[in-house]
This record gives C-alpha cells, sequence and structure tokens, in this order.
C-alpha cells in the first residue's frame, strides 16, 4: 500500500476544500457576522496549512492503485465530512459536535436529514454552508479532484473507478480528466439556470441559491423550517421538480444528448425512460390515492402534493410541502417503493439506481419464463447489450446488501433509548443508506434526527457514507483480503 501517495492526495484535496470555504466566508463578511467569518477562516487556515504539509510527501510511484483508490475514496470522505462539520461547531451554531458532524456528513452525502428544529435561527452565512455542501457533494469530492491531481502527476481514474456508479466508467469519455471537467462546466450552468429561474419568480438571491444547490445535487437542506411549504408556491415547486429529475439523470448522458446533440440517443435510453415512467405511474397512484382517500378533496391540490413528493422522494432529495409520514399508507407503500430504487446511474441521487433495479427486474421475467420453458435459452439486454453474468450478480449482490444493511441499521438505532417504535428505526436506516433524509414516524419531514443519542447519530452518519459510496467501495476495507491480498489470493 503507498501510503505516501494517499497523504499527498488528501493533502490535495484538503487544500480544495478549503478553497470552498470561500463563499461562505464572503456572504459572512456581506452580513458582518464575525463568529462565522472567523470560524470559516480559522478552519480554512488549518485545513491549508494540513494541506500543504501533506503535499510535501513525495510518493516512491505517482500511479494510484485499485486498493489504495478503496482507501483514498474513504479517507478522502471521512476527513472532508470531519472537517465540514467544524465551522457548524466552532462558530456555536451548532455546538455539540456530533450533532455538527451529522448535519457536515448529511450535507456532503447530499441525504439530507437534519438534526436542526429551527433552521432559520441559523446565521446566514450557515445556512448557505449548509447547501453548499450539498453542492460539494453532488458530482463528488473526488471527481473534483480528477480534473485536477492529473495535473499535479497523480493518476485519478482508479479513484474514480472505486467511487462509481458503474462499471462502464472507462467507457463514458476517452479522458478523466476532461470527464470532469465537462461534468462541472455542466453542473455549474444548471446551478446557475436554477438560480435564475428562482430568482426571476420572486424568491430572495440567497434563499434562490441555496435551494438550486440543494434541488440539483438532490439534496434537500432548505433555509426554512417548513422547506417549501413555506412558500406555498406552484411556480418555485415546478422549476425545483425539473431540477431534482435532471439532477437524477446521468450528467454524461446529459452532456453527450445537449453538448453532442444525441438527443435520440438519450430519449431511446432504456434507464431513462424507467425512470420516468415510475416516476409518472408512482406520481399518479399517491395523487388519485390522497384525492379518492379525502385527505385533499380538491384534485388539483392532491396532483400538486402528489407529484412533488413523489418527485422529491424518488430522485432522493426530501424538500416537502407537506407532512407525507402522514398520507395513507398506500403513498408511504409507494413512496417507500420508489425511494429503494432511486436515480439513474452517474447521477448524484441515492437507492439502488435504476439501472439496478431494472436489471433485476429482467432477471425475474426471465426466471418466469425458464420455469414455464426449461430448456429454451433467454438472454438478458439492458441498453441493447446482452447482461453479462458479472453485471447480473453484481446489481443482486448490490440489492441483498442494501437489504442486509437496512435491517441491522433498524437492530441498531432501535436500541437507543430515545427511539420511539419500529418505524422510526426503520425509515431512520434506510433513509440514511438510501440517501433520502426524512423518513417517518418520528423522523418524518416535519421532524429532526436530533432527539436520537449520538452513538447513534455517529452509526447513521457512517450509513450516508456508505450509501453515497456505493456500500462496497467502503464496506471492502473491513475484509482482511484487501489489507493483505496476496494471503487470500
Amino acid at each position: 500500500m503507498n501510503y505516501r501517495i494517499i497523504a499527498r492526495t488528501l493533502g490535495t484535496m484538503l487544500l480544495i476544500i478549503s478553497c470552498c470555504m470561500i463563499p461562505s466566508a464572503l456572504v459572512a463578511l456581506l452580513y458582518r457576522d464575525d463568529v462565522s467569518l472567523s470560524s470559516f477562516m480559522l478552519v480554512g487556515f488549518i485545513m491549508s496549512v494540513s494541506g500543504i504539509s501533506l503535499k510535501t510527501i513525495r510518493p516512491p510511484k505517482e500511479q494510484i492503485r485499485l486498493r489504495e483508490g478503496y482507501l483514498l475514496v474513504a479517507l478522502t470522505w471521512v476527513v472532508v465530512c470531519f472537517f465540514c462539520a467544524l465551522p457548524y461547531y466552532i462558530s456555536g451554531a451548532i455546538p455539540d459536535f456530533f450533532n455538527a458532524l451529522f448535519e457536515s456528513v448529511s450535507g456532503v452525502t447530499t441525504t439530507g436529514s437534519s438534526v436542526l428544529t429551527d433552521i432559520e435561527s441559523l446565521p446566514e452565512a450557515m445556512l448557505f454552508w449548509r447547501a453548499f455542501t450539498h453542492w460539494m457533494g453532488g458530482l463528488g469530492i473526488l471527481t473534483m479532484a480528477i480534473a485536477i491531481l492529473p495535473a499535479l502527476g497523480i493518476g485519478g481514474f482508479q479513484m474514480a473507478k472505486a467511487e462509481a456508479s458503474n462499471s462502464d466508467l472507462d467507457k463514458t469519455m476517452p479522458k478523466m480528466t476532461d470527464m470532469a471537467k465537462i461534468l462541472y462546466k455542466t453542473y455549474f450552468f444548471l446551478t446557475a439556470l436554477c438560480i435564475f429561474l428562482l430568482y426571476f419568480g420572486g424568491m430572495g438571491f440567497m434563499d434562490s441559491a441555496e435551494h438550486a444547490f440543494s434541488a440539483i445535487a438532490t439534496g434537500g437542506f432548505a433555509p426554512k423550517n417548513n422547506s417549501l411549504a413555506y412558500y406555498d408556491n406552484l411556480y418555485f415547486e415546478i422549476v425545483l421538480s425539473i431540477f431534482m429529475v435532471i439532477g437524477s439523470i446521468s450528467f454524461p448522458m446529459l452532456y453527450a444528448a445537449f453538448a453532442r446533440k444525441r438527443i435520440k440517443a438519450f430519449l431511446r435510453n432504456e434507464e431513462i425512460r424507467f425512470f420516468i415512467l415510475l416516476l409518472l405511474i408512482g406520481s399518479s397512484v399517491v395523487s388519485a390515492a390522497l384525492f379518492f382517500s379525502g385527505y385533499y378533496k380538491s384534485f388539483l391540490h392532491s396532483v400538486r402534493e402528489g407529484f412533488f413528493t413523489t418527485i422529491s422522494v424518488m430522485t432522493t432529495t426530501g424538500f416537502s410541502t407537506a407532512d407525507y409520514a402522514l398520507w395513507p399508507g398506500i403513498t408511504l407503500t409507494v413512496l417507500l417503493f420508489l425511494v429503494f430504487i432511486g436515480g439513474c446511474s452517474g447521477s448524484t441521487s441515492g437507492g439502488i439506481k435504476v439501472i439496478r433495479a431494472l436489471i433485476i427486474f429482467k432477471l425475474l421475467v426471465r426466471e418466469f419464463k425458464r420455469k414455464l420453458h426449461p430448456k429454451a435459452v433467454y438472454s438478458v439486454r439492458v441498453k441493447n447489450e446482452t447482461l453479462s453474468y458479472d453485471n447480473a450478480i453484481t446489481a443482486c449482490t448490490y440489492l441483498i446488501a442494501l437489504i442486509l444493511l437496512s435491517l441491522f441499521g433498524t437492530i441498531v438505532v432501535s436500541l437507543d433509548p430515545a427511539c420511539p417504535d419500529f418505524m422510526t428505526a426503520f425509515s431512520a436506516s434506510f433513509a440514511s443508506i438510501t440517501n433520502l433524509g426524512p423518513g417517518f414516524s418520528a423522523v418524518g419531514p416535519a421532524c429532526s434526527y436530533g432527539f436520537l443519542s449520538s452513538a447513534t447519530k455517529l452509526f447513521l452518519s457512517f450509513s450516508m457514507i456508505v450509501g453515497k459510496l456505493e456500500i462496497f467501495a467502503i464496506l471492502i476495507l473491513f475484509t482482511p483480503a484487501f489489507w493483505n491480498p496476496d494471503k487470500y489470493r
């Protein structure tokens, strides 16, 4: 294991994140918030000094191998989440460190869970930082490094491969540096467009920026206690719904569709079509259930609430206009199913990803056919290609791992004396591992995670990181074979 290259790369990441604190420091300066400004400057100084010190380390080899990539991915997310928590803690905005860490992890992993009960009491600079951590984590901190590290003589492909949500990463672009630059150009443009549309509709500039950061990153942090319900504005909900859907679609596919004018291929993409189909069916079922159950007397109101909430949940964003935890049981079942699936591969959303759900669905259909015709040979085709055995196994094992981790997390959370019921324990675990954020019952959209113990929050923070890095990139570090590959070859 080349620990020197890991240390040097972490140093670069610390320098990058220290620079990311500049916008929040400028907001603190604008609002004359000396306490927040001092905290950002102090943390930025610590990160800069630490980063420069680590960058002085000269590794014997500059190439990052696969094992080092896995370790670097995990260490980077843990270290970044730790330092992103310090401004909350040092400024006193969130005086308990475990609460500050939970809020930081939830932000960077774009989960959207919160320990805060009075969000609006935070200084404006901290509200901006809170949403900005979503924006930073949206495409992954590591993607940023892919564009920068090669210039330093350090290859970033292994880090990207360790973090990737599909096995075709190396086929998307000829150079990872070009890919990262293209993704961030797209990311900047979509963010700016969302800010403009919200501001054009009458939302304040700071609120527009914070909502745009959260929407494009499918995070869900809002600067108001009641989230989008505070505005009760259909225009805002439509704009944010559009950008939540965009954030849940593969960014490389978006670039290929509009920059390279491959719109037909984009529209024919099986994963995207299946994603949109599920959204439309789920939204329609939820809207119909709200209307026919009498929860909302107006059909249009039912459609408005049903579509926005379904989009927010399936994209694992977590914006809310109503406390859906109080809705009829059928709606909760549909929402739980949709958040389990999540968005498309290569997007900022969580869940198992639509492509895996599509693979598993086709595998089930094939098994039914094989039972009826045992001697027939059926192949499974996904995206016009025959599904390989390895990809089928990977999709199934990921599903099994997610279910087992959700159940294990339910047991851990239920051991907390503050946990009131099973639904709270299950939804807290499930919402963390899928990066949804708000769950049901005591951790619903109108509640917070603040009542849980520090140990439980620490466990859920770890679950968020595991979910963001697609489970295996983290859990592989706990296997003996990772640390001693020759012995377990």
